[in-house]
């Protein structure tokens, strides 16, 4: 999308935090105030009797295009009005965007938006981070704190996993200049497989709007403090074909498993060849004897 893209204005820096390349995107905190008609609310924990009503509190979108490519498509259409007024109307107030090598582009796209065309929401940008996982775990609900947000992803395998180890809402929006556009087809799955919504360029408020009612349909407003599972997931609870993906990500722990299983079939095969014949019936791997 060009520069002389629709909603790009007044040449003002109302509602957008950049953040230096080479710099931690976690100290650059903008002090913009909020859109008059959302009040303000402290990142903080309240007691179960003193919460504050769910209308009231923070909902961050966040934005990533991975470490590999550009995705100018995506950044363009997220600085859209009409895109920044459907995040405003489902109750956001801030949008955290991972750029990549598109990151000076999208600087100087942002710095032409006035607060009427951001919609009162606080746009806040860098090239790369260390930290995926507060920017992802930021989306995920806190009660007292923060409603589920929404993470808008490329569709690459690596970021899909981790936004559902989260169980963040998340929009997988493939990019077409990739070869083959591959990607389509992992967020046609994950959209069948209801992990995902699949974001279509061109029409990512739709794709917003689909979020949020499958958050209420999930109950992911409704989830416990985040805590760490026991990872990888345990081969008895592999259910899916994420688990054994995110496997190969632990080549040590692989070998391990593979090991283990190579000895269970050599002692399987050993006890069913010195068992008496009519003496004996095994059972899971043990013989059990009249």
């Amino acid at each position: 999308m060009s520069s002389s893209s629709r909603g790009l204005g007044q040449n003002t820096r109302d509602g957008i935090k950049r953040i230096p390349d080479g710099e931690d995107d976690k100290s650059h905190i903008s002090s913009q105030a909020r859109d008059n008609k959302r009040p303000k609310h402290q990142d903080s924990t309240n007691d179960d009797d003193d919460m504050t009503p769910a209308a009231t509190l923070s909902r961050r979108c966040f934005v990533t295009i991975g470490a590999t490519a550009g995705f100018r498509q995506l950044l363009a259409e997220i600085i859209q009005p009409e895109f920044l007024k459907c995040l405003s109307d489902h109750g956001f107030d801030v949008l955290d965007v991972q750029c990549g090598p598109d990151h000076p582009w999208f600087e100087e796209h942002t710095k032409t938006l006035d607060n009427t065309q951001t919609h009162g929401i606080q746009i806040r940008s860098f090239e790369y981070t260390k930290n995926i996982q507060d920017h992802m775990l930021a989306c995920r609900n806190q009660p007292g704190v923060r409603q589920a947000g929404c993470v808008i992803s490329h569709a690459g395998s690596g970021t899909i996993l981790e936004a559902l180890r989260y169980e963040v809402p998340l929009v997988v929006v493939p990019n077409p200049t990739l070869m083959d556009n591959h990607q389509a087809e992992l967020a046609e799955e994950c959209e069948a497989q209801k992990w995902a919504v699949y974001g279509r360029l061109g029409k990512l408020p739709d794709a917003i709007s689909r979020s949020q009612e499958l958050v209420v349909q999930s109950g992911l407003n409704d989830l416990a403090p985040y805590s760490p599972p026991p990872f990888p997931v345990p081969e008895s609870e592999r259910v899916t074909l994420f688990d054994w993906m995110v496997l190969t990500c632990y080549p040590e722990e692989l070998a391990k498993q593979q090991h283990l299983r190579d000895l269970r079939s050599v002692t399987e095969n050993f006890q069913h060849e010195q068992a008496p014949a009519g003496h004996g019936i095994k059972d899971h791997g043990k013989l059990i004897f009249d």
